[in-house]
């Protein structure tokens, strides 16, 4: 629940305040305790929210946010009625029931009416119809109601209506004709397909080849809540139990007609949750009541059933209801931001995709219920009824002849799994497909809800992104040290503090000055930036697109009727009602390129929080009572939602160029049909092992409920992953179809460039893998679209008949590539065991040793997995296609040459593949631009033993609707006809050809061959390196067909091969570089990936690097070579200059230097002198106190030095308390100080924003600042006293330094005693007496202030002699003892000054003022700069500050402590960074630190800051200290 202010005073001022503690002031008093107190208590209401992250954290998903299925209502109510059911199994029925069963020939329709037995008088419709494909669709809905329950999911989640079955003669119906109640309905396929109807009680079950696959309503839990009245009780004592109808023209709708015991235990016992529900605080008014729907639904014979995402789950679906490893509650579909989510959950987290598959031995098949409503489903597993085997035992013979001879189903399993289906509105709307096969479910189901569109290049490289590159000038150093290491990028990510106050597409100019500059920049590399744009709006009637949804009223609204508001990331915000048609072209056009001002067409965006987020919602989203357009509630279409933002972002994208080109949109919230529209994230992670392992789950799971497009944040979004970890996540992500780095905005900084060696190069091969393989993947892309099929695909979808496959979810096939990939996902794991179902041969990627697979039953194999390597096997049998040459984007490698690499089956003689290409970014392709090609090996003829490879297109015009593919015509081939497959790499032949030719030369081809293993050898060879032939430059046309024959009899003459590679290496550059000579310039080496890329690369000003023609560059060296030798010889200058200045700085530091060493020797000899003197004073004052011995021991007896002792301990233990205290009091303060000042509602917890008002109401109240003064966080550093106002009923009470304490701590008790005998003495009889006896004319209540001035005004004329000291007659020591005593203590100060001023002294000489003492010049120079929001400043070896422009509140960012520790010390290096740390602690964060870089000037200036990770600020300063003089410069003089 969110705290406000008023929750926040009220628990603040419960709290018990014990006496012991107190605060800054020394005096301890109320006052003091009283205001610690309050900080600390305001500090338990930040700590109870979980938000104060510690040294090491432990993430926990807040269950408490989110319901369970008995805090559900509708969920409990089902649920409950699935109870009841297995309690009354004997007594138990559906009371459900149809009649008027029809057939109608005109459209293939079956219809019928169904009542409730319960309540006669409702009524529901029945249809089922049947499509083209064999699918079969059920819809019930209520007839007449009081309202219409929602029906529009399927216009949303179906991308077009379903082509109907047609012909007549497809169908063989039977309705009833025997009179025992049952129609049947045979269709599709020959009438392979059936559907039985049982009329009563109904349950429908689908057959094929005359068994059993999908039962409905078997378990007799189908419960349609219908609309009703609410039953109102009277409140009369008297008329206790009576009700008013609200409706009287509708009474039957509260009463039960037919007597419960017909069908015991059907109804709930009581309504509760029907017509009001609470949690968290929230309450849901449920205005239309009850509406849910229950149904379940059994798959006989099937043990595994997969789909339903999304959930961090296992591929094979667990059960909910008892079971090992069960869950406790039903899978969840509910789009919910889960902060933390679990990594083995049920729970609900940002998708909804209500389809489920069941697959056993040889079949698969599936359900698509259709509803936008939240919806529980419980998975129960059951012994298979003998019926259910008899069935497939008994099938008939007609049944048998109508099944395809290709049929392999291996009959019902032993176990039979159940699901109930609860959803809490919405009509019945299933889709049933009978398969056979897992590729022919995904087919039928995404032909229905929509295929993947082909997305433009990039999309599928490698995209950079972190909450959040701060600056323009970040995104572009990003870019840049990715270049120098050498590491492909094609996307950088904006998260949302790029937009001023979280307004998105209104860009922070403090930040982002010309954000068209930046993405031009990234243009010229080939790169895209990508910006999040949440659905949230600020509520700002400034804000344009505000004001415009304002006026068009597309905003969701209240029940009400007024506008919705909730809290997000802009602060309190509304949202755009989406199913309002008015609001599509609206969001459509915000996209345009003059209303999104500083985008350009290289920018993409970012749908998050779409589910939607609203972080003071119950469950963190939108109340389910909100409405919508056409008076929907949001319960209807809650998981809907965030599929239309998606689709609109991207037509938004689509429209805003003349000539369209394909969107990007990534999305966190999908629901079927959302593949049709982007990307989607598997959302906020943990950087965890067990994260990292139920990426692969989650991501296979996604793509068979059509979810293709789909990754996981690699290094998980919290948390800061260790090195291991990192590299085993980058590997997982390099087979993830979306491939993205994340990283929540308190994770340290995680570019793969800021690792070290050799980690950060195992990174950098992940990456590259990648772009060597996004020829494979973009092919997969492609082939996806045409079929539906994932790319990445679970073991059971490449083979169905192996049952120990079903269950594998930690390894998967990559598309059709022949790649068996097993991610190592465990700490420490250097050795993977991979599953093989197939007897072919399986090549290792990295080493191409070849391991068998066993004929029968399957094989695991154990593959070394060392840290950088990833287990990756290649089926026999396969063509990869890949390109080798990696570039630094993916689109520049369009013209590159293909590599071939085929592994042979297991007959050593065939294997086959395909490459699809086009130019990664416009439409084209669908008019028919595009190549598509096939590779097949195969005998040259039967009986032969020679090979041939061929090369055909698969350019159909039947899939793209466009003419058959012609060379001529087709204006991408024209742009890549010298484009080649170059290389190619065959694995696993038998023996060395004699020649390698193209088919009708009678010349051959240069090979290389390596002896090894062949694909024949069998099992006992495996283990080994395979045979390998490598033909270097095929120089084979991608656009055409050709044939590439292995001859195995005569030898040939050959053609030898260029070997490129080597033509562009130098002997001046090293491996892999080519040199640009640069002539009139500096010559350079550029690596040879930045060769004919395109690109006119800046070190290469002579064009060298561009010559085919993709870039003309040419000759810009004079140019170059001119401002480069001004900006050095103004650099020169300054650093002569600078090195001038700095020889000062020596000078001085040598002065100071000599000065110190002199005074330590001075002061060394003054403390010897001293000690001499101090020997002498304790001689005389022993001997003194000998001689008063037993008048000292009196003194130290009496009660009065007792007391002193004990007070003075009393104040030491005090101050230390009090230091203590206060130190934790600082701390407490700065975390709610920067929580304060910094907070916007993070975590989506509305607590923190409540302990952020306590914190500004405690310094209102308690005079730490002015209530406008928020986020202040000035200390008291000078030492200065604190002064406190008093509240009513409270003292003033004196503050003292800690000096002043420790002053009285060290008073000798026995010269207090003397000074006190000295100073009273007899009643003098002058006239001081009465004239200081003012006191007697005074009222009592000023009398005690008047004593202490009286005291005081004594005091200081006894001292001066005006008058003699009183005393009191107590006798005193002897005068000389007292003077002997002072005289002693007198000399051991001196003696204790001079030993404080050598050890500062010392500690200066031991510091490191530099290498030549140059830096001691500038101790305590303060330099700063002014940055808009604040102003920065640093004190050289004192502190680094921030300070708010705004409030003027200073916080220290660090004290110095170290010089540069990456750099040998003493070198010029190990001088030019220092370190402040230990500053400030930020909120939910760290100590607050600076590393300062110090580059040469001749001035001392700071230059910039930025904050590259939370609270560790960079600061760049110049200054003279760095200017070392080069020898050529040291004597050289000039002047600014």
């Amino acid at each position: 629940m969110a705290l406000g202010a008023s929750n926040t005073n009220s628990t603040r001022s419960n709290l018990s305040l014990p006496p012991e503690n107190g605060t800054r002031t020394v005096s301890l008093s109320r006052r003091a305790i009283s205001l610690t107190f309050q900080l600390l208590a305001t500090l338990v209401l930040v700590l109870s929210t979980g938000h104060i992250i510690q040294p090491a954290p432990v993430h926990a998903v807040k269950r408490h946010d989110f319901k369970t299925c008995q805090q559900s209502g509708f969920c409990a109510r089902n649920r409950a009625l699935a109870d009841r059911a297995s309690q009354h199994v004997a007594s138990w029925k559906s009371p459900y029931s149809l009649d008027s069963p029809a057939f109608n020939p005109a459209d293939n329709h079956f219809t019928a009416h169904v009542s409730n037995q319960l309540f006669p008088g409702i009524h529901f419709s029945l249809q089922i119809s049947f499509q083209k494909d064999g699918v079969a669709r059920i819809k019930m809905d209520e007839v007449a109601g009081l309202r219409q329950r929602y029906n529009e999911a399927a216009n949303w989640a179906v991308q077009s209506p379903p082509t109907l079955a047609t012909q007549s003669d497809d169908f063989d119906v039977d309705l009833d004709s025997n009179g025992l109640g049952l129609t049947t309905i045979s269709y599709a396929e020959g009438k392979r397909h059936q559907v039985q109807i049982q009329h009563s009680p109904l349950k429908i079950s689908f057959f094929r080849d005359g068994q059993p696959h999908v039962v409905i309503n078997d378990k007799g839990l189908l419960n349609m809540e219908h609309f009703r009245v609410k039953k109102i009780p009277l409140g009369d004592s008297e008329t206790e139990g009576e009700v008013i109808i609200q409706d009287p023209d509708h009474p039957e709708q509260a009463k039960v007609i037919v007597s419960e015991e017909a069908f015991p235990g059907f109804l709930p016992p009581d309504e509760s949750g029907m017509w009001e529900e609470s949690f968290g605080g929230k309450t849901d008014s449920k205005p239309k009541g009850p509406e849910s729907l229950s149904l379940d639904i059994t798959f006989p014979g099937y043990e595994h059933v997969y789909g339903i995402p999304q959930h961090a789950s296992s591929l094979s679906l667990k059960q909910t209801r008892g079971g090992d490893g069960a869950y406790t509650d039903p899978y969840r579909l509910y789009n919910l931001d889960v902060f933390e989510y679990d990594a083995d959950s049920e729970m609900a987290i940002y998708g909804a995709i209500p389809f489920m598959k069941a697959h056993r031995a040889g079949s698969t098949v599936g359900v698509f219920h259709v509803t936008g409503s939240e919806a529980w489903i419980d998975i129960t597993k059951s012994a298979t009824p003998k019926a259910t085997h008899a069935a497939f035992k008994h099938r008939s013979k007609d049944a048998t002849s109508r099944s395809s001879s290709s049929s392999s189903d291996a009959g019902p399993g032993p176990t039979t799994t159940t699901t109930h289906w609860m959803t809490e509105s919405g009509i019945l709307d299933l889709f049933v497909f009978l398969g056979p096969s897992p590729t022919s479910v995904m087919s039928q189901y995404t032909a229905l809800t929509g295929r993947i569109p082909l997305p433009q290049l990039f999309a599928i490289a490698y995209h950079q992104c972190r909450w959040n590159y701060q600056s323009d000038k970040d995104v572009l150093d990003v870019q840049r040290r990715f270049d120098e290491s050498d590491i492909p990028l094609d996307v950088i990510w904006l998260d949302i503090e790029y937009a001023e106050e979280h307004q998105y597409m209104v860009w922070d100019r403090r930040y982002f000055p010309e954000p068209e500059v930046m993405q031009d920049k990234l243009a010229e590399k080939g790169r895209k930036l990508v910006a999040i744009v949440d659905p949230h709006i600020k509520r700002n009637p400034n804000l344009y697109y505000y004001k415009e949804a304002q006026d068009l009223d597309i905003l969701c609204k209240t029940p009400d009727g007024k506008e919705f508001e909730g809290w997000c990331w802009t602060g309190s915000s509304a949202w755009t009602d989406w199913f309002n048609p008015k609001s599509w072209e609206w969001w459509i056009k915000q996209f345009r390129f003059e209303n999104f001002k500083g985008s350009t067409k290289n920018l993409f965006v970012w749908n998050d929080m779409n589910e939607p987020s609203i972080f003071n919602g119950p469950e963190i989203t939108m109340q389910k009572d909100a409405v919508h357009y056409g008076g929907w509630e949001h319960r209807d279409v809650h998981n809907i939602n965030g599929m239309i933002y998606q689709n609109l972002t991207a037509q938004g994208l689509i429209e805003r160029e003349d000539i369209p080109k394909r969107p990007f949109v990534l999305t966190r919230a999908f629901y079927a049909g959302s593949q049709r529209f982007g990307a989607m994230w598997t959302g906020d992670n943990l950087g965890t092992w067990e994260h990292l392992a139920s990426t692969v789950p989650m991501l296979l799971t996604n793509g068979i409920a059509g979810m293709t497009f789909s990754g996981a944040d690699v290094g998980g979004f919290f948390g800061n992953p260790s090195v291991e970890m990192m590299v085993r996540w980058y590997q997982v992500g390099a087979f993830s179809p979306f491939f993205r780095a994340h990283g929540h905005i308190d994770t340290k900084r995680r570019e793969p460039y800021l690792f070290d060696q050799p980690y950060q190069g195992y990174m950098r091969d992940a990456i590259r893998l990648r772009y060597s393989l996004i020829p494979a993947l973009y092919t997969a892309f492609y082939e996806s679209r045409l079929t539906g099929s994932p790319i990445l695909l679970p073991q059971y979808v490449l083979f169905p008949d192996d049952p120990k496959g079903f269950a594998i979810d930690n390894q998967f096939y990559f598309a059709n590539s022949g790649l068996l990939v097993k991610p190592v996902v465990g700490e420490g794991v250097t050795e993977s065991e991979i599953y093989i179902s197939d007897d072919q041969p399986y090549y290792n990627y990295h080493n191409g040793q070849i391991i068998f697979g066993a004929a029968t039953g399957g094989s695991h194999v154990n593959i070394p997995a060392p840290l950088d390597t990833l287990p990756i096997l290649q089926r026999g049998g396969s063509i990869l296609t890949r390109r080798d040459l990696v570039r630094r984007s993916a689109i520049l490698a369009w013209r590159d040459p293909i590599t071939l690499q085929i592994a042979l089956d297991v007959t050593g003689s065939k294997a086959s593949g395909s490459l699809y290409l086009d130019d990664g970014e416009s439409y084209s392709n669908e008019k028919g631009e595009f190549i598509y090609r096939s590779f097949e090996l195969a005998p040259e003829a039967d009986g032969s033993k020679n090979l041939v490879l061929t090369s055909r297109s698969l350019h159909s015009g039947v899939s793209t609707g466009v003419e058959a593919y012609s060379p001529n015509e087709n204006g991408w081939a024209k742009k890549i006809s010298d484009v080649v497959v170059r290389e190619i790499v065959v694995l696993g032949l038998a023996s060395r050809p004699a020649c390698v030719k193209k088919s009708g030369s009678g010349i051959g081809l240069e090979f290389s061959w390596t002896d090894g293993v062949a694909a024949t050898a069998g099992r006992r060879r495996g283990g080994k390196e395979a045979s390998k032939l490598v033909v270097k430059d095929a120089g084979a046309l991608v656009i055409e067909d050709w044939s590439l024959v292995f001859d195995f009899g005569a030898a040939c003459g050959i053609t030898p091969a260029i070997d490129y590679d080597l033509a562009l290496q130098s002997p001046e550059c090293p491996t892999g570089q080519f040199l640009c000579k640069n002539a009139g310039h500096i010559s350079s080496c550029i690596l040879r990936s930045r060769v004919n890329d395109g690109i006119c690369d800046p070190e290469c000003c002579d064009g060298s690097d561009e010559t085919d023609g993709k870039a003309a560059c040419g000759n810009r060296c004079k140019e170059i070579g001119a401002e480069y030798r001004k900006k050095a010889d103004e650099e020169a200058r300054k650093r002569r200059v600078g090195a001038a200045v700095r020889s000062d700085y020596i000078k001085h530091g040598i002065k100071e230097k000599a000065k110190l060493e002199s005074d330590v020797v001075d002061i060394e000899k003054q403390i010897a002198k001293l000690e001499e003197r101090e020997a002498a004073a304790k001689r005389a004052l022993d001997a003194l106190e000998s001689a008063e011995a037993g008048e000292i021991e009196r003194k130290k007896n009496s009660q009065l030095y007792a007391q002193l002792a004990e007070m003075q301990a009393a104040i030491r233990a005090l101050r230390l308390q009090r230091q203590n205290l206060e130190g934790h009091v600082n701390d407490l303060s700065g975390i709610l100080g920067d929580l304060s000042r910094d907070f916007n509602p993070n975590y989506q917890d509305m607590a923190v924003l409540g302990a952020s008002r306590a914190f500004k109401d405690w310094k209102t109240a308690n005079g730490f600042a002015d209530a406008e003064d928020e986020g202040s966080e000035a200390s008291q550093d000078d030492g200065s006293q604190a002064t406190f106002t008093a509240k009513d009923g409270e003292e003033n009470v004196k503050d003292y330094t800690d000096g002043e304490l420790k002053t009285m701590e060290e008073h000798d008790p026995l010269t207090l005693i003397d000074s006190l005998a000295s100073r009273v003495g007899p009643v003098t009889p002058a006239g001081v007496g009465s004239i200081l006896r003012i006191e007697d004319y005074l009222p009592s209540s000023w009398k005690p202030k008047f004593e202490e001035y009286k005291k005081l005004l004594v005091g200081i004329l006894s001292k001066t002699g005006v008058i003699p000291a009183p005393s009191s007659g107590v006798p005193s020591d002897r005068p000389e003892l007292t003077k002997a005593r002072s005289a002693h203590t007198a000399i051991t100060e001196e003696i204790h000054s001079a030993h404080q001023k050598l050890t500062d002294a010392r500690k200066s000489l031991e510091k490191d003022w530099g290498r030549d003492w140059e830096w001691k010049k500038l101790d305590g120079t303060c330099v700063e700069k002014d940055l808009g929001e604040y102003t920065y400043s640093v004190c050289f070896f004192g502190e680094a500050t921030q300070k708010s422009n705004a409030n003027h509140g200073r916080t220290s960012l660090g004290h110095f402590s170290a010089w540069s520790s990456s750099a040998e010390q003493g070198s010029d290096a190990y001088y030019e960074k220092q370190v402040y740390d230990n500053g400030q602690r930020c909120w939910n964060g760290p100590a607050r630190s600076a590393k300062i870089d110090l580059i040469c000037a001749p001035t001392n200036a700071l230059l910039s800051v930025i904050e590259p990770e939370k609270c560790e600020y960079l600061f760049t300063v110049q200054t003279p200290a760095v200017c070392y003089p080069k020898a050529d410069e040291s004597k050289q003089k000039d002047e600014l």
